[in-house]
C-alpha cells in the first residue's frame, strides 16, 4: 500500500435512495449493531432520514453517524447470535438520549456500550461521533471500558471532555491524513484514553469499577473455559488465592457466583443452538456441555429464561442461516462499508 495514500471516508446519505428504501438502507448499515424501533413504538417509517461517514482504521473502525429519533436494541438473544466481541466508544455532538436504566445522554457526554451486554436507548435526532474498537485489539482499555456499559459519562468531568476533544480532533484531522499517519494518531489518542482511564477523578465515585479489572476479567474467562464442571466460590477462592469474601464482592453485582454460573451457561447454551456451525451437537450434549444434569433440567430452564424451547431456536436459526445464504447477489446494497469493516475487525 502506497506510504501517501489517504484514509479512505465512505459516505451513506438515505437522501439519495428512493424514499421507500431508505429504511431497508439505514437498517443494512446499522443493523451491524443494534435492532430499530420508532421512539413511541409505532410503525417504522420507510423514509427514514440518516448519513453516516465512516473511515476503516484497520484495527478500528471510526465515523460519525446522523438520524432522526431512533431506538436502539440488543436484548440477549442478538448478543449470543451475532458473537460481536467490540466496545462502541459514542461522543454525542448533537441531541440527546435515555437508556433503559434512565441515564441520560447529552451534546458533549460519552457512552460506552459494550456489545456484549444487552443494551436499549432511545435517542432524539442526533449526531454522534463512534469508535468501533474490538475488545482483543486493546484489552486493557477494552476491560476497563466494559464496566462502564451503559452508563453516562459526563462532559462536566474535565477528564471525559479531554478524551472527547481528542476523539473529535483525530476524526476533524483524518481527511488530510495518509494510512499510516491516521493508524499512529489512532494509537496514541488509544493511549491517551489508556492513560485517563488509570487516573482517579475520571468516573463519579458511585461507579463501583472492580478494584482490579483485569484479574476480575480473568477469573470471568476462567468460568466460560470450564462451565461443564462444578465450580464453587472455594474452588474459585483456591484457583486464585482470594478469600472467599473477595469472590463474593466480584460476584455481588450479579446476584452472586451461583446466579452467574446459572446465567452463563443458558447464554452458552444460547449461542450453541443459535450458531448453525453446532447443528451436529444434539441438544442434550449442548446440556451437558454447559453444565446442566439432564436434558429435561436443561429444557425447563432454557424455556423460562428465553421463552422458547432450544429446539425452536435451533430451528429459526437454521431457517435464517438458509435465508441469508440463498439471498440473491444481485439485490441492491445501500451499505457505506461499515457492516463488512466492523465484521472484519
Amino acid at each position: 500500500m502506497s506510504e501517501t495514500a489517504q484514509v479512505p471516508i465512505s459516505h451513506f446519505d438515505t437522501a439519495s435512495i428512493e424514499p421507500d428504501h431508505r429504511f431497508d438502507a439505514w437498517q443494512e448499515n446499522i443493523g451491524v449493531f443494534f435492532d430499530l424501533a420508532m421512539p413511541d413504538g409505532g410503525k417504522q417509517s420507510t423514509n427514514v432520514h440518516a448519513k453516516i461517514d465512516v473511515c476503516n482504521l484497520g484495527d478500528a473502525v471510526f465515523g460519525v453517524t446522523r438520524s432522526q429519533a431512533q431506538r436502539f436494541t440488543r436484548n440477549t438473544r442478538r448478543v449470543i447470535q451475532d458473537d460481536m466481541d467490540h466496545i462502541l466508544v459514542q461522543l454525542f455532538l448533537k441531541g440527546s438520549g435515555v437508556t433503559k436504566d434512565n441515564e441520560h445522554i447529552v451534546a458533549g457526554d460519552m457512552l460506552i456500550i459494550d456489545l456484549d451486554q444487552p443494551h436499549d436507548m432511545t435517542n432524539s435526532d442526533f449526531e454522534n461521533l463512534t469508535l468501533v474498537l474490538p475488545r482483543d485489539k486493546r484489552p486493557e482499555i477494552s476491560d476497563r471500558l466494559s464496566a462502564l456499559h451503559g452508563r453516562r459519562l459526563s462532559s462536566e468531568n474535565p477528564l471525559i471532555s479531554f478524551i472527547g476533544s481528542g476523539l473529535l480532533n483525530l476524526w476533524q484531522s483524518i481527511p488530510g491524513m495518509t494510512i499510516s499517519q491516521a493508524d499512529s494518531a489512532m494509537q496514541g489518542t488509544l493511549d491517551l484514553m489508556q492513560g485517563c482511564l488509570l487516573r482517579k477523578g475520571l468516573f463519579p465515585d458511585e461507579y463501583d469499577l472492580p478494584t482490579s479489572v483485569a484479574l476480575t476479567r480473568i477469573i470471568y474467562r476462567y468460568i466460560e473455559n470450564n462451565l461443564s464442571e462444578n465450580i464453587t466460590p472455594a474452588l474459585l477462592a483456591q484457583t486464585f488465592r482470594m478469600s472467599r469474601s473477595q469472590i463474593y464482592r466480584i460476584f455481588a453485582p450479579h446476584g452472586g457466583v451461583a446466579t452467574y454460573l446459572w446465567d452463563r451457561r443458558l447464554q452458552r447454551s444460547l449461542h450453541l443452538l443459535s450458531q448453525p456451525r453446532f447443528s451436529h451437537k444434539n441438544i442434550g450434549t449442548i446440556a451437558f456441555e454447559c453444565g446442566f444434569n439432564s436434558e429435561s433440567h436443561f429444557s425447563r430452564a432454557f424455556r423460562a429464561k428465553f421463552n422458547a424451547a432450544p429446539s425452536q431456536v435451533r430451528a429459526e436459526a437454521l431457517d435464517a442461516y438458509i435465508r441469508n445464504r440463498d439471498t440473491s447477489p444481485s439485490s441492491p446494497s445501500y451499505a457505506a462499508g461499515l457492516p463488512h469493516w466492523v465484521r472484519q475487525l
